[in-house]
């Protein structure tokens, strides 16, 4: 053989090899008996109540591995706390992926946070499957390894502002907000439905994140008298505009976004009195505690770690797990992250028994929950699940 065509011929062996390494099916993560699975989310700082989010992913996980597993293989779960900190979060994203070697993400919390960790898990190409974090920037426009398997900020925007107006006579409306990234993701689809209607907000007033007075905030709003009031603010600051809306009269009605759970907001205020004419974005079928509820409800609470308490926010996620469940189901034993994504794409009206709604993704679309209620006492003072004013979900 002349020196020229063993040179082709080893270049023909470099490229076939390539090629080769190319289309090879990556199984980062995957072994004979496990499924590496990374959970990112809040554990410590000022939001750790939304890490009762990360422990109900959790407990789905641990629940299966009960029954067996899926198709032979059972669930190694690695939570990474962020903190609700951006910096933090690239950590912890970049932990799972480097030296954890997940099979694929389910998790993500704070829109802030994830927003943050969204190049470094793209760049790895690892499949995500957003769990909780609502900002629909996360996923839109498309990326082909991340699905967003609750509803986000676009949505529940456009819900609050179709609740408020639902009200009969509601034309003042104002808005209290942060001035972040995650608020803004609730606050655009919210005004931009309410100028389809030829309303603009009378007020648009910011409670930054870790102020701990809303006084002045509750009487801007009371002057300028509006008729209903959106609440885009995370838990701790929701608590203090609530509290002082409540010590000056404020009496408006108010819904708010999803940064926050309803019952712990309510704990942290001592009890319902600051809570009347307070509606909140709910995600679920039914409350939690009702028959409905009753299967994962019962589920979630026997595989919660010990001593941590149920709360709306132990739902908020499970949904996407039991999501990830099925698809994984549907590869059988020949599982890959491009097999998994591909069967995510065609995953369409799946029912987790949990999510208000049903969860469908194609190519083209990566948002995959879009049905919305509101939550809030009635006028017996009863808790209820509304999909209008006045108008009880069935």
């Amino acid at each position: 053989m002349t020196n020229s065509i063993r040179r082709s011929a080893l270049v023909i062996l470099a490229v076939t090899g390539l090629a080769a390494t190319a289309q090879a099916a990556d199984t980062t993560g995957i072994t004979d008996t496990t499924i590496e699975i990374g959970i990112p989310g809040p554990m410590t700082g000022p939001n750790s109540s939304f890490g009762a989010a990360v422990y109900g992913v959790q407990s789905i996980y641990r629940y299966f591995n009960d029954q067996g597993g899926v198709n032979g293989r059972k669930f190694d779960v690695i939570i990474g706390d962020t903190a609700c900190n951006e910096a933090k979060g690239v950590a912890v994203a970049k932990k799972l992926i480097s030296q954890d070697k997940v099979f694929l993400i389910n998790g993500g919390v704070c829109s802030g946070v994830a927003l943050a960790m969204k190049p470094v898990i793209e760049e790895a190409g690892v499949p995500w499957v957003v769990s909780t974090a609502a900002n629909q920037h996360i996923s839109s426009p498309v990326v082909p390894t991340i699905f967003h398997a609750i509803q986000t900020s676009f949505d529940m925007g456009v819900s609050m502002a179709k609740f408020a107006i639902s009200k009969p006579e509601v034309k003042r409306i104002a808005i209290i907000e942060h001035t972040n990234e995650w608020s803004k993701g609730y606050r655009d689809p919210a005004v931009e439905y309410l100028k389809g209607k030829g309303l603009e907000p009378v007020a648009e007033v910011t409670l930054e994140r870790g102020q701990t007075d809303a006084t002045a905030q509750v009487l801007k709003l009371k002057d300028v008298k509006p008729d209903f009031i959106l609440v885009i603010l995370y838990e701790p600051e929701l608590a203090v505009f609530l509290r002082d809306a409540h010590k000056y009269a404020l009496g408006v009605p108010m819904v708010g976004s999803l940064g926050a759970d309803f019952q712990s907001t309510q704990n942290r205020l001592g009890g319902p009195d600051a809570m009347k004419g307070f509606y909140m974005g709910f995600l679920y079928k039914a409350l939690i505690d009702s028959p409905r509820m009753k299967k994962w409800h019962d589920i979630v609470a026997k595989y919660l770690p010990q001593g941590e308490k149920l709360t709306d926010y132990s739902f908020y996620g499970a949904g996407s797990a039991i999501a990830v469940v099925d698809v994984l189901k549907s590869l059988g034993r020949d599982v890959s992250r491009e097999r998994f994504v591909e069967a995510m794409n065609k995953l369409h009206d799946f029912d987790t028994e949990i999510l208000a709604g049903t969860l469908s993704f194609s190519p083209t679309n990566h948002l995959g929950a879009q049905d919305l209620y509101t939550i809030g006492y009635d006028d017996a003072g009863k808790l209820s699940v509304y999909s209008a004013w006045g108008k009880k979900a069935e």
